[in-house]
């Protein structure tokens, strides 16, 4: 499987300079945790979809944002070559997979080597491939109008997931909120709070907002969070609490019963995002309609059976790997519950003593 690997990815690179030759492309720069990533984007409804939720990202005029927030080196450089087969009319090479791989959630089929991953996701009609030794990374869609809002509120983010590995950082299921000295991770599953809390950072004192569902977060040399999106997904029954939202709509998922609509927060929202911050606990949010919010402790163990099965769904073939790193995160980070209150602002008043309290 190795040798097949690299010829695979060989063949991708092949695929990719015909793309390139072949049609226009949009070159974008991104800094996310002080790594300088390149988005090299054949198809602007492929552009459009990806770009949104990334905007926070974006290099400015030269200036990197987020670059000088974390100490990871500048001159690591990584470049991500993306195409819309429906605009370039080109596929990948058939991928090394026989039917009997594609077992994993969504039908997909995943393969690593040490330096080297491969996913297949045929039911969805999309393709990543990355390779650690050039940092050269690789996706492919039939058809980029084909995204569904999951997609659009964190594109690419097995890439992502490969590609910053190599830097400490994983793709977490968590909402996180707090500001540039201290946060915390809020999980749970659909219905838990967690959202609703974080959203309602935006609009009151006290907390900033970092991620609505998934961000970015390494143990060493301390346990951070990076937002690696700036969207939102905000249940139908959200809106009458959150109407400030409702301008912000991209696009509505209601083949489900959760009824989930996007919003992009950036550059709305902007002086009420934070970027990173050094995470100093881990809560598991619960509706209560209390009239204050209450904190208590909770067993690191339940907090792993959350945050483990609920990541490891999103990112097929690094399962093992990942349950290490959140049963270490939950051992390292005080384990809490929240009880929420009725009212946004008393919760963001219980999570900022907490805070104040572990400094």
């Amino acid at each position: 499987m190795r040798r097949l690997l690299v010829d695979y990815l060989s063949h991708c690179a092949d695929t990719v300079a015909r793309v390139e030759g072949q049609q226009p492309v949009q070159e974008q720069h991104l800094w996310i945790a002080g790594v300088r990533m390149t988005l090299r984007i054949a198809g602007a409804t492929l552009a459009e979809a990806i770009l949104p939720a990334l905007a926070h990202l974006l290099e400015d005029e030269g200036k990197a944002v987020g670059r000088d927030t974390l100490a990871q080196p500048a001159t690591a450089n990584i470049t991500l070559h993306l195409w819309d087969g429906a605009v370039t009319g080109i596929k990948p090479p058939r991928p090394p997979f026989t039917p009997d791989d594609y077992r994993r959630y969504g039908q997909r089929a995943v393969v690593h080597d040490a330096g080297r991953s491969l996913m297949h996701a045929p039911t969805s009609g999309q393709l990543f491939a990355y390779d650690r030794a050039n940092r050269q990374g690789y996706f492919w869609i039939t058809d980029a109008g084909r995204f569904s809002i999951y997609e659009r509120a964190a594109p690419v983010q097995t890439l992502f997931h490969w590609a910053l590995q190599e830097f400490g950082w994983q793709i977490v299921h968590a909402a996180a909120v707090g500001n540039a000295s201290s946060g915390v991770l809020l999980i749970g599953s659909t219905g838990a709070g967690k959202s609703t809390t974080a959203l309602s950072c935006l609009a009151q004192d006290g907390l900033h907002f970092l991620s609505d569902d998934k961000c970015l977060v390494r143990l060493e040399p301390e346990p951070q969070a990076f937002a690696l999106f700036s969207s939102a997904k905000i249940k139908g029954d959200m809106l009458p609490r959150l109407p400030h939202f409702r301008p912000l709509l991209a696009g509505w998922d209601d083949n489900y019963k959760a009824e989930k609509g996007l919003v992009f927060l950036h550059p709305t929202y902007a002086s009420t995002m934070v970027t990173s911050f050094p995470v100093k606990a881990l809560l598991l949010p619960k509706v209560a309609h209390r009239t204050e919010a209450a904190i208590r402790l909770a067993a690191p163990g339940d907090v792993f059976r959350q945050l483990g099965p609920s990541t490891v769904i999103w990112l097929p073939g690094a399962e093992a790997e990942n349950y290490r790193f959140t049963a270490e995160m939950t051992r390292r980070l005080p384990c809490y519950r929240i009880e929420l209150a009725s009212d946004p602002q008393a919760n963001v008043d219980a999570i900022r003593r907490l805070l104040e309290a572990l400094e």
